[in-house]
Parts: C-alpha cells; sequence; structure tokens
C-alpha cells in the first residue's frame, strides 16, 4: 500500500479521507497542523506524496525539504494556489496539483450574499442585536433591477451569472479571456460604471493584486456592493473602507480578506486577533464578514478530497494528472 501524508485535516473530512483512501489503495498519515517550514520534517518518512490545503505555507524552503526527502508529487484540496511557490516547484522537478469542487457551493454562497446586501440584512442584523427593530435605513432592492457584474467567468462565475440571470437582472462579465457565448463581456472600466453589485471570481496573481482600490472604486456607481469569495488580496481594505464611509460603497460581503491567515477557520474567542481594518469593517453598516467558508458544503469537502487523492494516484500511476499546475 502506498504511503501519503496529509496536513491541515479537518473532522469534516476524515470520512471521505478513509473512502477515498480506499480506493485509491493509500496508507494516509494524517497532520492537523499545516504545513509549512516548522511542520515538514514530519514527510520524513518515506511518504510518495502530499496532501495539504490552501492555508499551508508550501514556500521554497518547504518545496527544497520535500525534494531532499525523495518526495516528487504534491496535491492542494484547494483550487487556489497562491500560497505555493511554483517556480521553486518547477526548478526542483516537484510536480503539483491543485483540486476541483462543487462550483455550485460557492456559487449558493454568492447569491446568497448578494440577496443579503440588497436587503440590508447584515444591518438589520446588527439593530436587532441592539433591541433596533426600526425600519429606518433598511429599504431594499429587486435583483430585478440591478446590474450584475462579475469579474472572472471560470466555472464559478459561470453559474453565479447564470443564477442572477434566471433571477431577471442584467449580467455583465470581465475576463481577460472571455469564455462564454451567453455572458454580454465589457471592459473592467464599463464594468465597474456600471454595475449595482460586483462580485469577485478570479483566481488571484501577481497582476490583479488590489484588483479593487482606490482609483477603481471612484469609478463605481454611488452605493455599489462588493462580494469577494475569492481571494482577500483582490481587494485593498483600506481603499474599502474609505468607500464604504464615504457611502460610495453601499455594502460588503467578505468571505475572504486580506491578512485572513491566523484568523479565519479558528476560534479566536479567548485570544483575540490583531487586524485593525477587521475590526473597524465588523463596526460597519451592510458589511457582512465570514470566515471563508463560502465552499464548505458536505459534497464539496468530499470533492476536495477525492480531487486530491485522484491527482496523487495519477502522478504515482502515470508520471502526471488532469489537474497538473506546471507541465
Amino acid at each position: 500500500m502506498r504511503k501519503i501524508i496529509a496536513f491541515a485535516v479537518r473532522d469534516d473530512e476524515m470520512e471521505a479521507f478513509e473512502r477515498y483512501s480506499k480506493l485509491y489503495n493509500f496508507e494516509v498519515t494524517y497532520v492537523k497542523e499545516s504545513l509549512n517550514p516548522n511542520t515538514v520534517e514530519k514527510c520524513m518518512n518515506e511518504f510518495e506524496g502530499v496532501s495539504f490545503l490552501g492555508n499551508c505555507n508550501v514556500n521554497r524552503e518547504v518545496l527544497k525539504k520535500l525534494k531532499s526527502y525523495g518526495i516528487k508529487y504534491i496535491a492542494s484540496r484547494s483550487t487556489g494556489y497562491d500560497n505555493i511557490d511554483l517556480e521553486s516547484a518547477k526548478e526542483l522537478g516537484l510536480k503539483v496539483s491543485n483540486s476541483m469542487y462543487s462550483s455550485y457551493s460557492v456559487a449558493d454562497f454568492t447569491l446568497m450574499a448578494g440577496i443579503m446586501l440588497l436587503r440590508n440584512i447584515p444591518t438589520t442584523l446588527k439593530n436587532i442585536s441592539n433591541n433596533n427593530f426600526s425600519l429606518k435605513g433598511l429599504i431594499g432592492r429587486e435583483i430585478r433591477e440591478q446590474t450584475i457584474g462579475v469579474i472572472g467567468t471560470g466555472k464559478i462565475g459561470k453559474i453565479v451569472a447564470t443564477y442572477f440571470k434566471n433571477m431577471r437582472a442584467k449580467v455583465i462579465a470581465y475576463d481577460l479571456f472571455p469564455s462564454s457565448n451567453d455572458i454580454e463581456y465589457v471592459t473592467l472600466e464599463e464594468l465597474l460604471s456600471c454595475s449595482d453589485i460586483i462580485t469577485l471570481h478570479t483566481p488571484l496573481t501577481e497582476n490583479n493584486y488590489h484588483l479593487v482600490n482606490k482609483e477603481r472604486i471612484k469609478l463605481m456607481k454611488d452605493g455599489c456592493l462588493i462580494i469577494n469569495t475569492s481571494r482577500g488580496e483582490l481587494i485593498d481594505l483600506e481603499a474599502l473602507i474609505e468607500g464604504i464611509k464615504s457611502s460610495k460603497i453601499g455594502g460588503v460581503a467578505l468571505d475572504t480578506f486580506e491578512g485572513e491567515k491566523g484568523i479565519v477557520h479558528g476560534d479566536c474567542t479567548l485570544s483575540g486577533y490583531n487586524h485593525t481594518q477587521l475590526k473597524e469593517l465588523l463596526g460597519l453598516k451592510n458589511v457582512m464578514i465570514t470566515s471563508h467558508q463560502a465552499f464548505y458544503t458536505t459534497k464539496a469537502v468530499s470533492d476536495m478530497v477525492e480531487s486530491s487523492l485522484s491527482c496523487l494516484d495519477e502522478f504515482l500511476t502515470t508520471g502526471t494528472s488532469k489537474n497538473i499546475l506546471l507541465k
């Protein structure tokens, strides 16, 4: 039986790990800690592959040690791969894959977030927690009267576009590589200036860091709503806060935010956290912050584990994988 090691394993993943490890004939060593320079030494015991999550720090130091341990194949259980030093992996000859999972998980969450912002539900919940049941400032908008701007039309973005179109909204999109004949593509500037809701569905790259910044917020419609279920660094939080305070931005739903590592997916009830911007955001009206959980459904979690293990199986069997990131 082939031996692999899995990092950042959550309890909710165990049923899928047990099922798919049997299917692919893997003996899995489970580690609850994230893969990082302090934990990589756990890989020394003749493992043939490594599975990990997007919150792991797979930097050059980690990759060099994996190479020295004789490991050739690593497979993320996440779709995003900005936590992996791909250039170093290529230089070292390591093969890397990411995972695919139910796109409906994030698309469902995005639709929910859009409706909640349009109806001022984040503000409502804050008011009610303070025994304020007034309707003042809570008048909402109907989806069918909105223009939805989708940035990034991969699998998730396409479903989001379909959801909003089915609810009779106008949908426009921006993508460097338009891939759908059913979506109206426009320039980024036009999308920003015309959209009532802007929703982000693009991976983080060097070129789109702070895609939403002070200058681009100036181009947006007054009262525009922003949803981010992709990567936190796509939005400049300082510029976002300024936009909310000036009422240029009418509300935001952030399932992911800049500087979230060490906060999301953890319980900070007793320890607290050091993130001034997050604390400020939580005190603003019509702001919804969630725990990077848009993906978090039973179907998606199972898919992520299966995808990771199937990629390791393909690597070990054929030397490549359908989800390989470096060819």
